[in-house]
């Protein structure tokens, strides 16, 4: 995904806003815009009430595909296998950092049999969100909150306005990056 902010433009109105205390904490905050115009759907909704979302034309709004070497047995018979080893190995060896290679390589050969028997796997479009529009939305907002990570900001929504999108950062965080 392509850069979503101007991070010089962002940290310079860093700069010049007003620092204010927030439950001890001094902090900054910008107004970012609004979300009905800089999110790729520009609609707002919650994962509760979302019928303002199209469809995903894939999947037809149902999250899954069929897939066509999908069996449920085979598909069974791979989970069951899986978990079997995967708590025996916890079991044995603790965290998957501490399992042998050889253990490793035989759960991932059960989990790549899951994925390819799995008869209707997420779809591909949506990510199994059922709507095209929400997984965009989705895309966007990890890829805004991993640019402001970098300059040590968080996105939120207003408290005035709900579409309102604020980015704040603590002032001790507020040295030029180097």
């Amino acid at each position: 995904m392509n850069q979503i902010f101007d991070m010089e433009k962002i940290k310079k109105l860093f700069d010049e806003a007003e620092a204010y205390e927030d439950d001890g904490t001094l902090i900054k905050t910008i107004y970012l815009g609004d979300i009905r115009s800089i999110t790729p759907s520009g609609k707002v909704y919650t994962p509760w009430a979302h019928s303002n979302l199209d469809a995903c034309p894939k999947c037809k709004g149902n999250g899954h595909v069929r897939n066509p070497h999908g069996k449920i047995k085979d598909w069974t018979i791979a989970r069951k296998k899986d978990r079997q080893l995967t708590i025996n190995a916890l079991d044995n060896f603790g965290h998957y950092g501490n399992w042998p290679s050889s253990t490793k390589k035989v759960v991932q050969k059960y989990r790549d049999q899951q994925d390819w028997w799995d008869p209707w796997p997420s779809c591909p479009e949506c990510a199994g969100m059922g709507s095209l529009e929400a997984r965009l939305d989705q895309d966007w907002n990890e890829q805004a909150e991993r640019e402001l990570n970098e300059i040590n900001a968080w996105m939120h929504g207003s408290e005035g306005d709900g579409c309102d999108i604020m980015a704040s950062r603590g002032v001790e965080d507020d040295s030029p990056e180097t």
